[in-house]
């Protein structure tokens, strides 16, 4: 039996900084958290970042006093954001669709969607309700544009994203993403639901 991680896992095998590697926290994060904090989002909750890669989001929300928690399947990923951050973030290597950690008070979901094939994303979605206390926050940033560039990473129109998020959330802001990498400038949604 083939690993479905392995190809993933692979992608980290040389080290070298990969194509969404931005070799920093996203900008649109602080964008995210100040769009939840009305909706109870503080300093002090608990925040897990699926599908972290190198950890950059993950150690940003602990940065600013969240307890954060990085989520990945790739070991290797994971390795690298443990020597690039250490341990102020929990690290797990865990599959977000069976993770038996949690619930969280939010996830913060960069791109982690879209990365799936379109087929998954109803499983996704219900994962992040599952994964999340009643009342928890998505916080997600999904493409719009992917410059017609091979998939993954998939666009995903805005009217799928609230339809998606829509069984299992409701949805509290969706728009273009103001503060996006400059790399991703003008292609990103950013969406913040509520679990229902």
């Amino acid at each position: 039996m083939t690993d479905p991680h392995a190809p993933w896992n692979a992608l980290y095998e040389t080290g070298e900084r990969l194509s969404w590697d931005m070799g920093r926290a996203t900008p649109v994060l602080e964008e995210a958290l100040a769009l939840a904090a009305p909706f109870g989002l503080a300093p002090g909750a608990a925040v897990v970042v699926p599908g972290c890669g190198y950890g950059h989001d993950a150690a940003g929300l602990a940065e600013l006093g969240f307890a954060a928690t990085g989520l990945d399947f790739a070991p290797l990923a994971l390795a690298g954001a443990r020597a690039r951050y250490g341990e102020a973030v929990h690290w797990a290597q865990e599959d977000w669709f069976t993770t038996q950690l949690g619930p969280w008070d939010a996830l913060f979901d960069h791109t982690c969607l879209v990365a799936m094939e379109p087929d998954r994303w109803p499983a996704y979605v219900a994962a992040c309700a599952r994964n999340l206390r009643p009342g928890g926050l998505w916080l997600a940033v999904a493409f719009h544009d992917v410059q017609g560039r091979p998939a993954p990473p998939h666009a995903i129109p805005m009217a799928e994203l609230r339809r998606l998020a829509g069984a299992h959330f409701e949805v509290l802001h969706l728009d273009h993403a103001r503060r996006s990498h400059p790399r991703r400038a003008g292609r990103e949604y950013l969406m913040v639901a509520r679990r229902t």
